[in-house]
């Protein structure tokens, strides 16, 4: 029995392994047979990698394991879309150290790196710490990531999660699978519109052949068509769990449009968010673009530290105070908006750091720098105010150009070598 378990487990193979014929005689069982005590005692001994394996036994090894809903670990996982290459870096917690989580290695095992990449109409994929690239024909490589995405997300909370775009990805696929292309032969693949049947071994005396190589087989692949049909991925996998919306208590996203953050928001358990920071990746003459919407999301209020870049906000900044870090860009600042901020601030009992962008001040700013009294410098201006009955200071500053309104919580023990210069916090 112990043999035909081993066998089972030992002889599987990464992506579409067939399932392999057990008899069932006396001497001999099926792992399925195994009662479910076992089988999660065993399950519990196998790392990450192993479990995507074994899901691909067979229909009910692959139920079982889902049904069973197994703690990976799972820590962080972060994303990195290109037109034609997706990688995903998984990392894990490391149960033999102590439960302090040390901010440097944050207490991880060696992270777990998959490569998902286009080659015409089939997949390359490869994962960290294997000279092995599985070549799957006549499958999109988003199809097989969704397969496996899918596994990944199932039934795990996050830590952190954080989603990349990048442009240039032809050298890196390069990088990661030339040599496989110079051990690997394809005569056994005919497909005359892109020439495999003349990948033979040693086809590609360079690297950079078997990029021109990649060019020419995946044509020309522009960046926004493929981070639309990443994101419309994601959100259906991310759909799959509608039941049990996942968790995340830090996402870093980067997007192209709005709708890509929104489409899978709806899915996340916002509630649970304490970190959020989208990113907009702006091309040559991009359009302004609004993220108002923000605020609809069920939950929206329970994120602590909100950074928004290159989406402009244009609903009223108190919708906004609530939170203990901020950073956002607006079209335009009053002055009315600024000794609002200041009064709201100073009394506020989360407020840690916001940095407001503005694109114009609608009212002459001399006048409102003097209100806020005089500052250390003319060109950006800095003030500190004493909040009541505390050690604390609020400093805040800001320019006539666009430059941020900015503002912290320190603590004034820390300046006490310094001249201070208190602005009149009277108004």
């Amino acid at each position: 029995m112990y043999r035909s378990i081993c066998s089972q487990i030992l002889c599987l193979k990464w992506f579409k392994s067939p399932a392999e014929e057990v008899s069932t005689t006396d001497n001999e069982v099926s792992i399925m047979d195994m009662p479910d005590l076992v089988m999660r005692k065993i399950l519990g001994y196998v790392d990450f990698i192993t479990i995507m394996n074994l899901r691909k036994v067979c229909h009910a090894f692959r139920n079982f394991i889902d049904d069973t809903k197994l703690d990976y670990g799972l820590t962080r996982v972060c994303f990195v879309v290109r037109p034609s290459l997706i990688r995903v870096i998984i990392y894990r917690s490391n149960p033999m150290v102590s439960s302090y989580t040390d901010l440097i290695t944050l207490n991880h095992v060696d992270p777990i790196i998959l490569n998902y990449a286009k080659y015409a109409t089939s997949s390359l994929v490869n994962i960290n710490g294997s000279d092995r690239v599985t070549f799957l024909k006549e499958e999109d490589f988003l199809d097989v990531f969704s397969r496996d995405l899918r596994v990944i997300l199932r039934n795990q909370r996050l830590s952190s999660m954080r989603l990349e775009i990048k442009e240039k990805d032809y050298d890196l696929v390069g990088s990661m699978f030339y040599k496989e292309f110079l051990n690997r032969n394809f005569t056994s693949i005919t497909n005359k519109k892109y020439g495999w049947w003349s990948c033979c071994r040693n086809r590609f005396k360079s690297q950079w052949e078997f990029v021109n190589h990649l060019h020419a087989v995946n044509d020309v692949h522009f960046l926004k068509p493929s981070v639309d049909q990443f994101y419309d991925c994601f959100k259906t996998v991310l759909k799959s769990r509608s039941s049990t919306p996942i968790q995340i208590k830090k996402l870093e996203i980067q997007v192209m449009e709005s709708y890509h953050l929104m489409d899978i928001a709806r899915f996340i358990d916002i509630k649970h968010m304490k970190c959020l920071d989208i990113d907009r990746l702006r091309l040559d003459e991009d359009k302004e673009q609004f993220l108002d919407e923000i605020v609809e999301l069920n939950g929206w209020e329970c994120i602590q530290e909100l950074t928004i870049r290159n989406f402009n906000i244009n609903i009223p900044l108190e919708r906004f105070l609530h939170k203990s870090q901020l950073n956002i860009q607006i079209p335009a600042i009053s002055m009315e908006d600024v000794l609002f901020l200041k009064m709201k601030l100073l009394t506020s009992p989360v407020f840690e750091n916001y940095t407001i962008y503005y694109d114009d001040p609608k009212d002459n700013m001399d006048q409102l720098f003097s209100i806020l009294g005089r500052s250390e410098t003319e060109r950006v201006k800095h003030w500190y105010f004493r909040i009541a009955d505390t050690k604390q200071l609020s400093w805040g500053g800001g320019s006539r150009c666009g430059i941020p309104i900015y503002g912290y919580h320190g603590n004034s023990d820390d300046d006490d070598d310094q001249e201070q210069d208190y602005g009149d916090d009277s108004d």
